[in-house]
């Protein structure tokens, strides 16, 4: 009996021994578990912690919405981070939380993560919060104080709204308005919106801002202000809103007030052609004809016509053609937004064709490939090919040279010139009369620059806008038809060289066209000169 008590007491003690052993190791065990950070803590993916900057930090953003308890929190986090790396517990112990979105973008400083978490309520101030290493401080509501002992006045509520004016698919160079609305108080004085910008955004203001007082005292009033905007390339794009910087009566003083809208995204789709538009036009004019004498330039002038659309993604090709040459003159764009919502580009291309030897020269058809965002399909316009005929030129013949001016005595000189003082000095119309007289002078000198230019300028004031259209070419002119002919030798003779310019005929049919008496008064004196040179045309 003896010997079985002590075998079973032998036997408790070694499992007690056992037992305390592994009570050791368990012990060891949990202490490395509990000083190794946790899994689910680690919210840095990778090694992203530490190849952080140590100035990086998060930028936290409370912005008003419409609603009075209605607020939107915009954190922003440099580098890539998963949707659960930010704790959300706190916010909803405190606040009703909406549906959180999370938006990665690349700035000049790296990757950055966007958080937009909508909340609703009446509190005081916005809960610490933690995102992966940082810890959020708290941070007070606008118009609220994290000391509540403080017995001044809430800052007044300022909402700003911003939205985008555009249905169906967005192509780069598509042109879309972006809409800012901005609730102001009646304490709210001098506020001044900044521009927005982004690098890959075309963006214009657009028209006036527009105010919308409030019915009734007390109530906030309304600004609208819109921009055009134009993507340059296919994407998604996150637009921030411009930031208000305003001052609001507060006791008797003024109190700087800060706010912006929520950021806007905007995605552009990836077109099918470059030439976005809804409408596309191209059409062309010869001058004077398609057929003209060897010498003499054809002057072509391409008219194109697009709405809703980019402008800048148009070329026009320059016609090769063998023994004809081509010279360009410049041109015209107009860029207008139509009371429709359209946005109309217009643009023209003045071309002189000169051929080296007499025969036909066919000018070469002009193709534009472009996108239809009205009806969702590919289209080509065309321009169909155009023949050109240069005859022989006449030969020069003596005979034909203009005839030469009358002189005048000094005395009839002296009376038509002070006739013309009295005239323009006690009469009204004196700028357009200064500028038919400038006119006269550039014909009399057989001058085919000089005389466009003041031919052009002496037009305007003659017919201006708006009881007439706006002059910009010669031929915009309204005139008779055997007067305009002659405009076309003036037009061919900008560019290059006639044999002969005579301005004499022009500067006498002109005269019809300004106050009777007073044109050939000043006709007169401008062609009054001893120089073999000046004719006057009779």
């Amino acid at each position: 009996m003896r010997r079985l008590i002590a075998s079973k007491s032998r036997l408790c003690r070694a499992l007690l021994s056992l037992l305390f052993v592994l009570a050791s190791v368990q012990g060891a065990t949990g202490a490395d578990v509990q000083s190794a950070p946790p899994a689910a803590s680690s919210t840095v993916p990778g090694t992203q912690g530490d190849k952080l900057a140590p100035s990086a930090a998060p930028r936290v953003e409370l912005l008003p919405q419409e609603g009075a308890e209605d607020w939107l929190l915009l954190i922003d986090a440099p580098g890539h981070w998963p949707l659960d790396a930010l704790n959300i517990q706190p916010l909803l112990r405190q606040l009703a939380v909406g549906r959180i979105s999370r938006q990665e973008s690349m700035s000049e400083s790296g990757p950055q993560t966007r958080w937009l978490i909508p909340l609703h309520g009446s509190a005081d101030s916005l809960p610490a919060l933690k995102l992966g290493p940082w810890h959020l401080a708290p941070l007070a509501f606008p118009g609220k104080s994290l000391n509540q002992t403080s017995a001044a006045d809430p800052e007044p509520r300022v909402v700003l709204r911003a939205s985008i004016d555009h249905q169906g698919p967005l192509y780069p160079g598509q042109p879309f308005i972006y809409e800012l609305r901005l609730w102001l108080p009646d304490q709210i004085v001098d506020p001044s919106l900044n521009e927005p910008e982004h690098p890959d955004l075309t963006i214009r203001r657009l028209g006036d801002d527009e105010w919308h007082p409030s019915a009734r005292p007390g109530e906030s009033g309304v600004l609208t202000r819109r921009w055009l905007l134009q993507a340059r390339s296919p994407g998604q794009f996150t637009l921030m809103a411009p930031r208000l910087q305003a001052n609001y009566q507060l006791d008797g003083h003024a109190e700087p007030l800060s706010g912006r809208a929520a950021p806007t995204i905007i995605q552009v789709d990836k077109a099918p052609l470059p030439l976005v538009a809804r409408r596309l036009t191209l059409s062309q004019q010869f001058t004077p004809a398609q057929s003209v004498a060897l010498g003499e330039p054809i002057i072509r002038t391409l008219r194109l016509r697009l709405e809703d659309g980019d402008g800048n993604r148009v070329a026009i090709p320059a016609p090769q053609v063998a023994g004809l040459k081509v010279l360009g003159d410049g041109g015209d764009r107009h860029e207008r937004f139509l009371a429709n919502g359209r946005l109309l580009f217009e643009q023209e291309w003045r071309q002189a064709l000169r051929a080296q030897t007499p025969g036909v020269y066919l000018l070469p058809e002009i193709q534009l490939p472009w996108f239809n965002t009205q009806t969702g399909r590919e289209e080509r316009l065309t321009l169909a090919a155009t023949p050109l005929s240069f005859t022989p030129s006449p030969a020069d013949r003596p005979d034909t040279q203009p005839p030469r001016p009358t002189r005048l005595g000094p005395f009839s000189l002296l009376g038509w010139t002070l006739l013309a003082l009295l005239l323009t000095g006690s009469l009204r119309r004196q700028t357009r009369w200064r500028a038919f007289y400038a006119l006269q002078r550039s014909l009399c000198q057989a001058d085919s620059d000089a005389s466009r230019h003041a031919l052009l300028r002496w037009a305007k004031l003659r017919w201006p806008p708006p009881r007439h259209p706006a002059i910009t070419w010669l031929r915009d002119m309204p005139l008779d038809p055997a007067l305009a002919a002659r405009l076309y030798t003036l037009e061919a003779a900008c560019f290059g060289t006639l044999t002969h310019f005579d301005g004499a005929a022009l500067a006498l049919g002109l005269c019809a066209y300004e106050t009777p008496g007073v044109a050939t008064l000043l006709r007169r004196v401008a062609w009054l000169n001893d120089t073999h040179h000046h004719k006057e045309a009779h």
